[in-house]
C-alpha cells in the first residue's frame, strides 16, 4: 500500500449537491481512502492508493461527472499509516480470516496481519480516516491489546512485532532558532502517554521518537509539535523496535548527548548515532548499525 493525498481544483459546483454527488461518487471507486470537497475553496482533497490511480485518472472521474478538474498546482503528498494491535477474543463469532475480511472492507484500512495464534492482529491503517476506538468497535469482542503480538512471517516485507510495540519515528522540524526551542519540543512531547523517548536536534531540524502505536499515532505526535509552534513533517514511515521490557526501561532513563541516541538490542548495550540508523522500509524489522561499548 502507498497511500498518496492530492489536492484537484473542482470548477462548476454550484451548491452542496454538487459535493456530495463528487464524494459519492468517487468515494466508491476502488483505491479512494478518502475524499472530502470544499464548495468554498473549490477544490477536493482525494487520498488514494497510488498503484490503482494517479492524479490524472482522478481529474479524469471528477471531468466526467461534468466538472472541470485541475491539479491546482500541488503534487501528491505521502500519507503516513498508523498501527494498532488488536486481542481476538477466545470465542470470537469469527474466524480470523472473517475478520480480517471485515476489517479490511473499511475505509482507511490498509492493512491487517494476524498473530500465529490466531489471538491478536495488526492492523494498519490511516489516522486521518479512522481511528483505533472506530476499528475496535467494528469487530465485537476486540479489544486494544497492551503488547504487540508476534505475526507469522510470510514475506519479507512482514515485521517481527515481537517482545514489544515501540515505534522509531523522524519528522522535520523547521522553525527551531535556539536550545530553547529544541528543550520545548522535548518537554511538551516527552509528557505525552505512549512516548517512551524523544531527541531534538537544532542542527539537523529533526526529532526522534520512540513510542507506543497503541497509545499514540504519529500523527498526533506531529499535531503536537506544530501545536507547540513548529512546521513539522515526516522524514520516514514509522520503524518497529524489536526491545525488551528491561531495554525499553533503559531506553526511557537513558541521557544523551546532543547527536546521540541510546538504543538497546540483544541484550547488548549499543551506542548508536541516529543518523546512521539504516533506512528500510515500514514493515521490515529493524537493523541498527552499532558500535559495541
Amino acid at each position: 500500500y502507498d497511500p498518496l493525498s492530492i489536492v484537484i481544483g473542482v470548477e462548476g459546483m454550484t451548491c452542496h449537491s454538487c459535493v456530495q454527488t463528487i464524494e459519492q461518487h468517487v468515494g466508491k471507486m476502488d483505491g479512494i481512502h478518502n475524499i472530502k470537497v470544499s464548495l468554498e475553496d473549490k477544490n477536493a482533497v482525494i487520498i488514494y492508493d497510488s498503484k490503482l490511480h494517479t492524479p490524472a485518472t482522478l481529474q479524469e472521474a471528477i471531468y466526467d461527472m461534468g466538472f472541470d478538474a485541475t491539479s491546482a498546482g500541488s503534487n501528491p503528498q505521502p500519507v503516513l499509516p498508523d498501527t494498532i494491535f488488536l486481542t481476538i477474543p477466545t470465542q470470537s463469532a469469527l474466524t480470523s480470516k472473517e475478520l480480517r475480511s471485515a476489517l479490511l472492507k473499511n475505509k482507511g484500512i490498509l492493512d491487517v496481519k494476524m498473530s500465529a495464534d490466531q489471538k491478536s492482529a495488526v492492523v494498519t491503517f490511516l489516522s486521518s480516516v479512522i481511528n483505533g476506538k472506530q476499528i475496535v468497535q467494528m469487530v465485537p469482542g476486540v479489544d486494544l491489546s497492551i503488547s504487540a503480538p508476534e505475526v507469522t512471517p510470510g514475506t519479507c516485507e512482514d515485521p517481527s512485532w515481537s517482545h514489544a510495540s515501540s515505534v522509531l519515528l523522524r519528522l522535520k522540524v523547521e522553525g527551531m532558532t535556539c536550545h530553547s526551542c529544541t528543550s520545548t519540543i522535548e518537554g511538551k512531547i516527552g509528557k505525552l502517554q505512549g512516548i517512551q523517548r524523544i531527541k531534538v536536534s537544532l542542527d539537523n531540524q529533526e526529532a526522534v521518537v520512540v513510542y507506543q502505536p497503541h497509545l499514540i499515532t504519529a500523527e498526533e505526535i506531529k499535531c503536537q509539535i506544530e501545536a507547540a509552534g513548529f512546521a513539522a513533517s515526516f522524514k520516514k514511515q514509522p520503524r518497529p523496535l524489536k526491545l525488551n521490557a528491561v531495554d525499553l526501561e533503559r531506553l526511557k532513563n537513558t541521557q544523551t548527548k546532543s547527536s546521540d541516541m541510546i538504543f538497546y538490542g540483544n541484550n547488548q548495550r549499543s551506542k548508536v548515532r541516529y543518523s546512521r540508523l539504516i533506512p528500510f522500509t515500514y514493515c521490515s524489522c529493524i537493523n541498527i548499525a552499532s558500535e559495541l561499548m
